[in-house]
């Protein structure tokens, strides 16, 4: 039970996290960036992505957190801007298997001796 909480917790971080960054990109993207929606929206999301954080760190230690929330949060936000933003043609051959190592580093994080 106490593995599922903490990926609950790792899970809730990085949606936060990737709701952020979303939330960022749309908000930069605009001409009038302190009179939208989206300024608001990212003033309300932005103290809700350390505060996952924390709640992880206080479960996994600040080295793991970092590891295993950083990689996914990394990895999610590359498929979001390649799914949702269309930047298929940003990304190399080199890159993807960036991506994929990054995922293979996330699984083997999870092994336990």
């Amino acid at each position: 039970m106490a593995f599922l909480r903490t990926w609950f917790f790792i899970l809730s971080a990085v949606l936060v996290a990737l709701s952020a960054n979303s939330i960022s990109a749309v908000w930069a993207s605009k001409e009038e960036k302190f009179s939208t929606i989206w300024f608001l929206a990212l003033l309300i999301v932005s103290p809700l992505v350390f505060i996952t954080f924390g709640l992880v760190t206080s479960k996994l230690g600040l080295s793991m957190t970092s590891a295993i929330v950083d990689s996914l949060l990394t990895i999610s936000t590359i498929l979001v801007g390649l799914f949702i933003f269309g930047e298929w043609s940003n990304v190399s051959m080199y890159q993807l298997v960036g991506i994929l190592l990054s995922i293979s580093g996330i699984v083997l994080m999870q092994l336990h001796n």
